[in-house]
C-alpha cells in the first residue's frame, strides 16, 4: 500500500457519480438522504439544502455525519468511498459562501448569482470535513475496505 496512488483513485470513485448518500442521527435514530456534491483538493465535500430538511436539522443539533459515495451499476467491479466526518452549515460568512458556491457550481454547471446565497436561511451549503476516510476497490482489495492515509486529506 505504500506506493498506492489514493488521491488518483479517490478522485476516480467521486468522479464517477454526481452524488451520494448522506448519514445523520437525531433522538429518533438514524436518517439518510441522498445528495448532490462537490469536493476540493482536500476532499472536503459540500452539497446546499434547506433548514427545514430532517438532516438540516439533524445536522444543527449534532454535525456528525457519514457518506457514501458509490458507482451505482451493479455490473462489475465495486468502487466506493465512505466519510466519517463533522459538517458544518455555512451561514453568515461571505468568504465562506462565496468558496462553497465556487466548489459546487464548478461541479453542476453555471448556477445562480451568488448573491442568493449570502444571507438566505432557505438554502444553505454545507461543508463536510473528513475524520476518517475508507475506500473500496474490488478490483485490487476484493471486498475489504482500506483506510486512507489522513495525509491524503488533511
Amino acid at each position: 500500500m505504500k506506493n498506492f496512488n489514493w488521491k488518483k483513485y479517490l478522485i476516480d470513485c467521486l468522479e464517477s457519480t454526481n452524488f451520494c448518500c448522506i448519514g445523520t442521527v437525531d433522538p429518533n435514530g438514524v436518517w439518510t438522504n441522498p445528495v448532490y456534491f462537490a469536493y476540493d483538493g482536500h476532499f472536503n465535500l459540500y452539497f446546499i439544502s434547506q433548514m427545514k430538511s430532517r438532516h438540516m436539522q439533524n445536522l444543527k443539533m449534532n454535525p456528525r455525519i457519514s457518506v457514501a459515495i458509490y458507482k451505482t451499476e451493479q455490473k462489475g467491479d465495486v468502487v466506493g468511498a465512505y466519510i466519517e466526518g463533522k459538517a458544518k452549515i455555512i451561514l453568515d460568512n461571505e468568504q465562506e459562501i462565496q468558496k462553497a458556491f465556487d466548489i459546487y457550481y464548478a461541479r453542476a454547471g453555471k448556477g445562480p448569482d451568488v448573491q442568493g446565497y449570502i444571507n438566505n436561511p432557505t438554502w444553505l451549503y454545507v461543508k463536510v470535513t473528513p475524520k476518517n476516510i475508507y475506500y473500496l476497490d474490488t478490483r485490487m482489495f476484493g471486498e475489504d475496505r482500506q483506510e486512507v492515509p489522513m495525509a491524503v486529506y488533511k
